[in-house]
């Protein structure tokens, strides 16, 4: 049973088991992302496979530690103490990495919010418990010449408690970072102002492109398909241009689930669905999507990161060492 143990950890704590699940974590990555892209890094599959090249790695630092000592007791050249030292340094950069990963994967936090203008949202608490808001000030879509968007800039004020900590313009590639969360500029979108009414009670609601809402009293239901701000007939649902010259409402009207109608209305204008139902599209509004991310081993990743290029280094130099000294028997065979 010893005996069998033995080669047991022998073959788990090897190199070649280290690139097998190095190359098996790379593979899962690859398709988890795809497939899964917010939840394949909290399957069990996926930490499992983190832990053993961690206890693998561990092991075969160690090893190579214990090894060091025994090389470094003979009689050898610099270039080589060198290279043995980088090998170590590599293992253990690789090994802070995986760390600062687990950490990352087990307490980091990562989200999604959307704001419209004056809205807030909570994005972290602090180790006291006190909470740390996000407020969307103004949104704006920077354009070129020929109305194409040029970049996206959210503005936006950090509260901790009710004390304000900070202002910031967060846009594409230009993130807002605040003791250790990072909030990136996503994407953007359109909320409508839609009043339903039915059996006159009028109810107000904020809908975003897609969202259907019930018609009171009824099995009325309709749905907000699609905002355009320059409505053109010719171009379909498309819209002419990004701005609102001719703004219309694309919408559909259902009853039950059966379509009734289709139709592109403007704001303001009440739509009778049957006497006494209506819908009315009130107003337009912008809303930002904001990627809230909080990565707490980031220090340990980055510091693996540092130790593995030395490592690296270092453990080249026997190479570059041969290298030159191929060079120059080469010259001495050509004198």
């Amino acid at each position: 049973m010893q005996e069998l143990f033995g080669k047991i950890f022998k073959s788990f704590s090897s190199m070649k088991t280290g690139v097998l699940l190095l190359a098996l974590l790379a593979l899962f990555s690859a398709v988890g992302s795809t497939a899964l892209p917010d939840r394949f890094n909290h399957l069990i599959l996926f930490n499992i496979l983190i832990i053993l090249l961690f206890l693998n790695l561990g092991i075969c630092t160690f090893n190579r530690y214990r090894h060091i000592w025994k090389f470094l007791s003979a009689h050898i050249g610099l270039i080589k103490r060198l290279r043995q030292w980088g090998l170590l340094i590599l293992h253990s950069g690789l090994i802070l990495i995986l760390i600062g990963g687990m950490i990352n994967n087990w307490t980091g936090q990562s989200g999604t919010i959307k704001l419209a203008e004056g809205e807030g949202a909570l994005i972290a608490e602090d180790k006291t418990g006190t909470q740390v808001n996000l407020q969307l000030e103004a949104f704006e879509i920077e354009l070129y010449e020929n109305n194409m968007p040029s970049q996206y800039l959210s503005r936006v004020s950090i509260f901790k408690g009710e004390e304000l900590e900070q202002h910031s313009t967060i846009s594409v590639n230009n993130p807002l970072r605040y003791e250790g969360i990072k909030v990136y500029q996503q994407s953007y979108g359109s909320m409508v102002e839609v009043s339903t009414e039915g059996q006159g009670q009028v109810i107000i609601s904020s809908a975003v492109e897609g969202q259907i809402l019930e018609i009171p009293h009824s099995n009325w239901r309709v749905k907000v398909f699609k905002y355009v701000p320059d409505f053109d007939p010719a171009y379909g649902m498309e819209s002419k241009s990004l701005q609102p010259n001719n703004p219309r409402i694309i919408y559909s009207i259902y009853q039950d689930k059966v379509l009734a109608g289709v139709g592109a209305a403007p704001f303001g204008e009440k739509i009778t669905i049957e006497p006494g139902y209506y819908v009315e599209f009130e107003a337009i509004k912008p809303y930002t999507v904001l990627k809230v991310k909080e990565d707490p081993g980031l220090p340990y990743t980055g510091a693996g990161g540092i130790l593995f290029m030395l490592g690296v280094v270092l453990a080249e130099l026997n190479i570059f060492s041969k290298a030159r000294e191929k060079n120059a028997d080469s010259k001495a065979v050509e004198e």
